[in-house]
């Protein structure tokens, strides 16, 4: 069964270049690699403006929340359909997954499904609509969220008409000092949830600053995000009002 490793001279190419997609294979099985978003703490800067974010210094002071990722988000793509253990019984994740959600944050699989022995393991979820928040808060031993699309459910093998929202915890602080709404900021750290970007419009906001989860592949093929909630948020994002799409497998790991 494999699990989720990649050479680490790939990834560090990757870092040097990543407006760079590149090709390697895990267990044997050809894949594509790219940064979601190249130089996120640049796409901060230039949303937020110098008032906002004067530098990331002054920001993790004020907020008491740090912003960990230079590059946000990898994504992998398989050339055919690959089946991963991502977790063994004990819920701890395998392989490399650890690493790479400390290195991008999020990770975005396609065209890739759990193994059947844990498919059913969790539950099904939908989240509220830009309600940006944490599954987990940072004293509970599962801090790792895994969301799935099992290709083989008669529900899930369809492509989904809403998607999941990635995003640094410090852009919850520093979206709510864009819309004014200092009260929801008046404690340091990380808030359990943010209902933010409601009046912005999201094309000029997904691929910048927050990254998006479509869960559109064609029928019948799997896919695979997952973050540490230590250090991201995630929310539903509608694309079609008023239609939220099925709930989406989630997994809680350590």
């Amino acid at each position: 069964m494999n699990t989720l490793r990649i050479a680490q001279p790939v990834l560090e190419q990757l870092w040097r270049h990543p407006q760079q997609a590149l090709t390697t294979e895990i267990g044997g099985i050809g894949v594509s690699l790219h940064v979601a978003i190249p130089n996120f703490d640049q796409e901060l800067k230039a949303f937020y403006g110098p008032n906002i974010l004067p530098d990331f210094a002054t920001a993790e002071e004020r907020s008491g929340i740090a912003c960990h990722s230079k590059h946000f988000g990898l994504v992998i793509r398989f050339e055919r359909p690959a089946v991963l253990n991502m977790h063994d019984e004990n819920l701890e994740l395998l392989g490399d997954s650890k690493a790479l959600i400390a290195q991008f944050e999020t990770v975005i699989l396609h065209n890739a499904q759990v193994d059947e022995g844990s498919r059913h393991i969790g539950h099904r979820n939908r989240f509220p609509h830009l309600n940006f928040h944490r599954d987990r808060n940072e004293h509970q031993p599962t801090p790792y969220s895994l969301y799935s699309r099992d290709p083989s459910d008669p529900e899930q093998c369809h492509p989904r008409v809403s998607s999941t929202l990635f995003t640094s915890n410090l852009v919850g602080y520093l979206q709510c000092m864009r819309e004014r709404n200092y009260a929801h900021i008046k404690t340091k750290g990380a808030q359990p949830h943010y209902t933010i970007f409601q009046q912005e419009n999201m094309s000029e906001v997904i691929g910048k600053v927050v990254l998006e989860h479509r869960w559109d592949e064609p029928f019948g093929v799997g896919e695979i995000s997952m973050l540490d909630n230590r250090k991201s948020l995630h929310a539903s994002y509608f694309r079609q009002p008023h239609t939220q799409g099925y709930r989406i497998g989630v997994r809680y790991l350590c």
